[in-house]
């Protein structure tokens, strides 16, 4: 009789270490993918923003070229730009990084990186255009005519900004083409597609490592209506 009430007790202890050890691994499979879908909607958010401001860079360089000369206002506004690309870009790599550190599973994506740091052209290019619009502000003009080596410099930066506004174009064209809204938002989330991005401006980006941009030959713009008659 002892040993059956011990073993119907035992089997009761069982059962109930095994149904708290299931509702545990529910409860943190379910914080899991919350937490999961939440670095993914601040990473889709993030690689969305530094998509926009590379595209508005793209056309103020086009239109720079294109005039051989830039207002102040769109100094400042490449700036912002290039402040908020850079940023935008270091979250993803931290983002990346906790997804990394709490993702074991054999298909999570992994991007193949050599140096991070040197990789990280957008901030020396924000670095080059604070000089540039300090320079800028400093004479007191309402524009600048770019000089052959400036010209050189902005020709660079417009390339840089043209092979990641194209990479972005192809990329949702083979993966995204036929999700627009919230379905698109999700898209990228459940597929982690901004892991793909984020290796795709990197490898952009790599390109551009050794590149240095200096603050040379600057003409003021001594009449704005140069500027303002070529539009």
């Amino acid at each position: 009789m002892n040993k059956k009430f011990k073993t119907k007790d035992y089997a009761i202890i069982i059962t109930a270490l095994f149904i708290l050890s299931l509702i545990i691994n529910i409860f943190s499979y379910v914080n899991i993918r919350n937490y999961k879908y939440r670095i993914g909607k601040e990473s889709q958010i993030s690689i969305e923003d530094v998509r926009q401001r590379n595209e508005s860079n793209m056309d103020i360089l086009n239109m720079s070229i294109d005039q051989r000369c830039i207002k102040n206002e769109e100094l400042l506004k490449l700036y912002k730009n290039y402040e908020i690309i850079t940023n935008g870009i270091i979250k993803l790599w931290e983002q990346y990084g906790e997804y990394k550190a709490n993702n074991f599973s054999m298909f999570s994506k992994k991007i193949e990186t050599k140096k991070i740091i040197e990789n990280d052209v957008h901030s020396r290019i924000k670095e080059y255009m604070f000089i540039v619009l300090n320079e800028a502000m400093k004479n007191r003009e309402s524009g600048l005519i770019l000089s052959e080596n400036y010209l050189n410099d902005f020709v660079v930066m417009q390339e840089l900004s043209r092979k990641i506004y194209t990479y972005f174009e192809e990329f949702n064209s083979e993966k995204l083409s036929n999700f627009i809204g919230i379905d698109r938002e999700k898209k990228i989330i459940m597929n982690n597609y901004w892991i793909d991005m984020l290796q795709g401006i990197y490898n952009i980006s790599d390109e551009y490592s050794n590149i240095q941009w200096s603050v040379s030959d600057i003409e003021n713009v001594n009449n704005i209506d140069i500027i303002n008659e070529s539009k």
